[in-house]
């Protein structure tokens, strides 16, 4: 993939849906961000082009996590990862209970944001703050994520949810191992995902009967319009 050119926006749904992608990541007791859970991050955020393409084809929320919870038992996926939630769970609490309480009161769109505006506060004035990640890491599917920024770029957009969707779908005419890094699949290796094979979205799209470069087309039509009227 080429690099890409220059810096580009992000709207607020598609940073919405990256967000809510890591919440679902924490759901599933992952600790990487993978195209799986982006695809749920589309579908959860709700309102915009990429969830209604996705819903239209028969790619729904339920149907999604069942799919991603189909291919977790297959091996194709990993299962809960040890995690912080591990000790809390020690100690009594239970943090996936906590979370479906907030959501089922408040709605996830409500939990993300107030969920970011903890997060971005203004610290109070402490020696040595102690670090604590809570976003799964790292990100495995980044080849996405450029697709998305040049797809932006070339219809001079910002990122929105469609682009992520559209990168997703080309990154998944590569299998797995494709170009990766000995690190990178170590890296791999180590969070329980394969290091070859087909990529997880390919797998949930095609078991719904749909193929990547139909919903693709589809997607590209809904974004820029017919192809006859583009020419």
């Amino acid at each position: 993939m080429e690099p890409i050119p220059r810096a580009v926006d992000v709207t607020r749904p598609a940073g919405t849906a990256s967000g809510l992608a890591r919440m679902e990541a924490r759901r599933l007791g992952h600790q990487y961000l993978g195209p799986e859970h982006l695809l749920v991050g589309l579908l959860a955020q709700g309102d915009n082009l990429a969830a209604r393409v996705l819903v239209a084809n028969g790619l729904d929320m339920e149907t999604v996590r069942a799919g991603i919870d189909r291919l977790i038992a297959q091996g194709v996926l990993p299962g809960p990862q040890p995690a912080d939630e591990e000790l809390l769970a020690s100690l009594g609490v239970d943090l996936g209970a906590v979370h479906a309480r907030l959501q089922e009161s408040f709605g996830e769109g409500a939990y993300w944001d107030t969920a970011q505006r903890v997060r971005h506060r203004s610290a109070q004035p402490v020696p040595h703050p102690p670090q604590v990640r809570t976003d799964p890491s790292p990100l495995v599917c980044p080849r996405a994520i450029g697709f998305a920024a040049h797809a932006a770029i070339d219809r001079d957009q910002e990122v929105g949810p469609e682009h992520l969707l559209l990168g997703l779908l080309l990154e998944a005419e590569e299998p797995v191992g494709t170009d990766l890094p000995v690190e990178t699949r170590r890296e791999r290796a180590l969070l329980g995902l394969p290091v070859d094979g087909p990529q997880p979205q390919r797998l949930l799209v095609e078991a719904e009967g749909r193929t990547l470069e139909g919903l693709r087309q589809v997607l590209v039509e809904a974004i820029d319009g017919p192809a006859d009227r583009r020419s």
